[in-house]
């Protein structure tokens, strides 16, 4: 019984003593490559303190936009962080800008929370507009637990009739970051 109690007490030495594991995730770059005409996002990476990257700037909305541009992604992984990168088999829903701003409304409201001039929840299409980021970190909430560590790069393409009107990058690295006790 003696060895038991031993046993016990010496598991649970060793589960306060671990580290507790978290992802820390910092922006790298925002990059627009065209579709000016459509949505115009000057945004740019910043570093906020020394251990934070923020995104800040204006999404100018140019005309209006509602659910018949239709968004797709392709995810893209250095594992390294040597802009090596190789697709990953992970996409966002393919779905319409009113129907994807919805779906952040209802299911991750801190992703666009402070996000000033944000089309409300059922507004659509969206009017034109100057929409103002300001000091946004990361949303880690967003992100699946299977992501390793790495750079990765999301990027963003707005089809019309078929053909591609609107394209943009976003790229964040993810660390792991230990915390113990």
């Amino acid at each position: 019984m003696y060895v038991w109690e031993h046993y016990i007490l010496l598991c649970m030495a060793a589960a306060c003593v671990q580290p507790i594991f978290s992802i820390k995730v910092s922006f790298e770059r925002f990059e627009q490559y065209f579709g000016d005409e459509y949505m115009h996002f000057d945004l740019r990476v910043r570093k906020y303190n020394r251990t934070e990257m923020t995104l800040n700037g204006t999404i100018f909305v140019n005309q209006p936009v509602d659910d018949t541009i239709m968004f797709a992604s392709d995810i893209f992984l250095s594992r390294l962080g040597n802009q090596q990168f190789q697709h990953y088999p992970l996409h966002l829903p393919t779905s319409g800008l009113c129907e994807f701003k919805n779906h952040l409304h209802e299911e991750y409201p801190s992703t666009i929370a402070g996000i000033a001039n944000m089309p409300k929840i059922g507004e659509c299409p969206f009017t034109p507009r100057a929409m103002h980021i300001q000091d946004k970190t990361f949303p880690t909430e967003v992100l699946p637990d299977s992501l390793s560590n790495g750079l990765w790069k999301l990027v963003i393409s707005g089809i019309l009739d078929e053909k591609i009107v609107l394209r943009y990058m976003i790229s964040v690295r993810l660390n792991d970051d230990y915390l113990s006790f």
